[in-house]
């Protein structure tokens, strides 16, 4: 049993270690940095980064004592076509959405306890953009995440809800959230239909997020979400802008007839 959890822990840490890649570009980091950002020591770091090394999903950079992304990533990611149908169903209605309205809109999924921006549709060139494909946050944290959890049983939102609890009280955020506070907000989401932020993370800015159910097995829960001023967000403004995405996207995805 205590090789089985040595085990584990090596591969949690090798995963992690490929989190904190993902989030910087070509530059990579130095193992300290790796050690750092990962919570551990950094001879541990180094022998999760060895076997990363091995199996070309981490490489050196030019710097010497960097590391970044292999080339085994997007060779992986090249071969996992599970989304994209799911994903080109949807593309049209979110960009319908953005040219009408002018947001950017995001296409989020679950991976695990974290909720990942799978696409991005944008028709402005003012906005600065919040996150891209393939930006991570924990699941709970904006109104995309918000909405997946909705669409969970809830014994399956909450053990996530408590498994991100210590990460809600980290994430950068304008006012206090916590796990009780992302637990309520989950349920109103249940009952209104889709989830509402209210400032917690922008300044200025809130966001809808609207539950896009998997209609079967080869497709995900996904959720629409787009950021919005606060100024604009009272209820009648809430209700008729995700009344007009639900008018942009195909009514099918949504189990309307």
């Amino acid at each position: 049993m205590a090789g089985l959890n040595a085990s584990s822990l090596n591969a949690e840490r090798a995963l992690e270690i490929l989190l904190v890649l993902g989030e910087v570009g070509p530059e990579g980091l130095s193992l300290s940095e790796i050690a750092r950002r990962i919570g551990g020591a950094k001879s541990a770091a180094h022998r999760s980064l060895a076997a990363l090394l091995n199996k070309g999903f981490a490489e050196p950079t030019g710097r010497y004592g960097h590391y970044r992304l292999g080339p085994a990533i997007p060779m992986i990611a090249g071969r996992q076509e599970r989304l994209e149908p799911q994903i080109q169903l949807i593309r049209p209605g979110m960009t319908e959405f953005a040219r009408r309205t002018g947001f950017t809109v995001y296409l989020m999924v679950q991976a695990g306890v974290d909720a990942v921006c799978a696409e991005m549709v944008s028709r402005s060139t003012r906005r600065q953009f919040t996150m891209g494909v393939g930006a991570r946050v924990p699941m709970g944290v904006a109104a995309g995440s918000l909405a997946l959890l909705s669409m969970l049983p809830e014994d399956a939102a909450a053990t996530i809800i408590k498994a991100n609890a210590e990460r809600y009280l980290r994430h950068p955020a304008l006012r206090h959230v916590d796990a009780t506070l992302i637990a309520q907000s989950v349920a109103e989401a249940r009952t209104r239909g889709y989830a509402i932020n209210m400032g917690f993370y922008l300044p200025g800015e809130g966001g809808l997020g609207l539950p896009v159910p998997r209609r079967g097995l080869y497709e995900v829960n996904v959720a629409v979400s787009f950021n919005a001023p606060l100024e604009m967000m009272n209820d009648d403004w809430i209700e008729a802008t995700i009344n007009e995405l639900r008018d942009c996207l195909d009514p099918h995805l949504l189990g309307s007839p």
